[in-house]
């Protein structure tokens, strides 16, 4: 199968789409992919009412030397993932999408917190393929694992912990699943 867009680009886009389809709304989804946004100034403020990130939540982010050293592999420091018009978490609920894009691949962590356990399900559901279910990751977890072109995959995780959600993509990486996984307890 030969795609005219970087995977990337398509992981991406999946993932702004679970995005909006977690949060119970819907939005025009525009024809290219998520803007993303180079970071500049930090700040401690989280998303308050909107999946619209800026470049203060870029400091909420984990370091892409943390995510590298997780995964295996060198990453540049994240950008946040502008979504295509601001979708709104349910009430309470805090989060933001981080995306650290290196040469050929692309990694991608959701953070939302103060949200019920059942969002797993919200996000789950999106996946490329059917997920397994995996233990000892958060109080539940879920992954898939998809093979792309030249021997690549793309792979992904979903796990909660209490009100704690986090999710995890990775496209092109070496990085195995179990790295994944572990990343994905380490920041719930």
């Amino acid at each position: 199968m030969s795609h005219s867009r970087p995977p990337w680009l398509a992981v991406t886009t999946l993932v702004l789409g679970v995005i909006v389809s977690a949060c119970g709304s819907s939005i025009a989804t525009p024809s290219t992919a998520a803007t993303v946004v180079p970071t500049t100034a930090p700040t401690t403020a989280p998303i308050a009412t909107a999946m619209t990130a800026t470049t203060a939540l870029v400091a909420n982010c984990p370091t892409g030397a943390r995510v590298g050293a997780a995964l295996g592999i060198s990453l540049p420091e994240p950008v946040s993932v502008k979504g295509g018009g601001g979708t709104s978490l349910p009430a309470g609920a805090t989060g933001l999408a981080c995306e650290y894009a290196g040469k050929g691949f692309n990694v991608i962590i959701e953070l939302i917190n103060n949200i019920s356990p059942t969002y797993i399900d919200q996000f789950s559901t999106k996946f490329p393929v059917p997920y397994t279910t995996v233990s000892g990751v958060g109080d539940q977890a879920r992954a898939f694992s998809a093979p792309l072109s030249g021997g690549k995959d793309n792979e992904g995780v979903v796990a909660t912990k209490g009100s704690s959600l986090v999710a995890i993509t990775a496209t092109d990486t070496p990085a195995s699943l179990a790295q994944i996984e572990a990343l994905a307890n380490q920041l719930l």
